[in-house]
């Protein structure tokens, strides 16, 4: 008989109900030498004599089911005559030559092909009898067992049983074969690609199911509790009923579900309800973004919890009044810095408005760098309630009598000196001096005077010796510096006059 000819046998032979193998089993003495022989003996000659005696079916099947030498096992196994110890030997085997020996003993020819195609790298001569196994379940056991990827390509090709490549994918590990299964003409089972979709990992898996469903409800429910961003937005992507994205959105329990769906919602009102009642504030974050609605968007601004989405939602705001009354009353500086920054306010009376109303300074100051006007600044200094804000407006003022009043107000001694100092009109320098307003505003507006008329009556009148040093330090006549340098009652101020002559 042939290699393959012992696989020519009926396949179908009806199974007897088994009985269990006793482990208690009494073995005589001479068995256990002769199986003492056959696994230790270092002669491989007298390793198979003694196998070859062995008589014991316990022992034979005790050394096919654990013995590393092929020879000595398959020896052994040819010794097994009992249906059960054949069926022991064959399912429990640690060598699949034995395993495979004993289901063709058995009459169990798809088994004992599908041992060596499941054990066996890809050979024409296992191809050969692999072409005998019509069985499919034994087909499905090499898809999911052979240790070569094309038997287990090809053995999944051959089944056309949908409850077979159901039961395949729900047992192999190789998740390419999984996705050949489902891949399927007849692979159409939704509840099963259903149940595919949610329980596996495997992303080309999972893909491979949901490209199959076309039930909207099903993706839905796989989608809800789906944690791969690709595969929701493939689901999403073959659900069209608005219904079901909406119960979706509102229903399940995922943040990253909620948010993935968002950017495809078109209902104003849906968008409204995501974005005031969403428990996550990206959620609510994302609504915010495609909503118009000004009333809405106020809504949020005054009730969510996260500056983050009030933020946005100041964004979405077009009407410059309320804006501004955001910028002007909302609690978070933030905020009113977003109110300052959008896009729709752009007129100077605006933030002219802001600036001059404001009680906080990083609203006035941000708006004020939207302002150009002198008249503007001019406004600022006058109407606007902080103190710091109407100073912040002096760089950008040159108007001379608004100077002058800054000066002759001396509300701030040091505000007052820094308008000063940008007043050059001499006739303007010398009518704030003769003001007598304070001895420093005197010095520092003498200090700017070159009239040497002046600068000499002021040496010569000034009772305050600061302002006549002031003076002094521009004088150019000889005569007036000596005169100094000799009467002046400061000696400080002497003694400048007396480095002026020896320049």
């Amino acid at each position: 008989m042939g290699l393959f000819d012992r696989f020519k046998k009926n396949d179908k032979k009806e199974k007897k109900e088994r009985k269990s193998v006793p482990n208690d089993v009494e073995i005589d003495e001479d068995q256990l030498l002769l199986k003492k022989i056959a696994t230790t003996s270092k002669d491989r000659n007298e390793r198979a004599v003694a196998a070859d005696q062995i008589t014991d079916q316990y022992v034979a099947l005790d050394i096919a089911k654990n013995v590393k030498d092929r020879a000595i096992r398959l020896i052994a196994a040819n010794k097994i005559k009992d249906e059960n110890l054949l069926w022991d030997a064959a399912e429990n085997s640690k060598f699949f030559d034995v395993r495979s020996f004993a289901y063709e003993r058995l009459g169990e020819n798809n088994k004992s092909i599908a041992e060596i195609v499941i054990n066996t790298k890809k050979d024409p001569h296992v191809d050969e009898i692999f072409k005998k196994i019509t069985d499919e379940e034994t087909l499905k056991w090499i898809a999911i067992e052979a240790e070569d990827k094309r038997y287990r390509n090809e053995a999944v090709d051959r089944i056309e049983s949908k409850e077979v490549l159901e039961d395949l994918v729900f047992k192999a590990s190789d998740n390419s074969i999984k996705m050949t299964a489902i891949n399927k003409e007849n692979f159409d089972d939704e509840d099963i690609l259903q149940k595919i979709a949610i329980g596996e990992k495997d992303e080309g898996v999972k893909t491979a199911a949901i490209k199959k469903i076309d039930d909207e409800q099903k993706l839905a429910e796989i989608a809800k509790s789906e944690e791969n961003a690709k595969i929701r937005s493939l689901i999403f992507e073959r659900i069209d009923d608005a219904d079901i994205l909406k119960s979706i959105v509102l229903n399940s329990e995922k943040s990253d579900v909620r948010l993935d769906l968002v950017p495809k919602l078109d209902d104003e009102n849906l968008l409204k309800e995501i974005a005031l009642n969403d428990s996550d504030k990206i959620v609510r974050s994302e609504a915010v973004k495609k909503i118009d609605d000004e009333d809405a968007l106020l809504e949020i601004i005054k009730n969510d919890d996260d500056r983050f989405v009030r933020q946005i939602a100041v964004n979405n705001i077009k009407n410059p009044q309320i804006l501004i009354n955001i910028a002007l009353n909302d609690d978070d500086q933030f905020v009113r810095n977003h109110a300052i920054k959008n896009p729709n306010l752009v007129d100077e009376k605006d933030y002219l408005e802001i600036v001059i109303n404001s009680t906080h300074e990083d609203v006035a100051f941000e708006a004020m760098k939207h302002i150009s006007d002198e008249k503007s600044f001019i406004k600022i200094l006058n109407e606007a309630k902080l103190e710091n804000i109407r100073k912040g407006t002096l760089d950008n003022i040159d108007d001379l009598e608004t100077l002058i009043k800054i000066v002759l107000a001396n509300k701030d001694e040091e505000f007052s000196l820094k308008a000063l100092n940008k007043i050059d009109v001499e006739a303007c320098l010398i009518k704030i001096y003769e003001q007598g307003i304070s001895e420093s505003i005197s010095v520092r507006a003498v200090s700017k005077v070159r009239n040497q008329k002046f600068l000499t009556g002021v040496v010569k009148n000034e009772p305050q010796w600061r302002v006549r040093e002031a003076a002094v330090k521009h004088i150019v006549s000889k005569k007036v510096l000596k005169e100094v340098s000799i009467n002046d009652e400061n000696e400080y101020v002497r003694n400048v006059a007396k480095k002026r002559l020896n320049l």
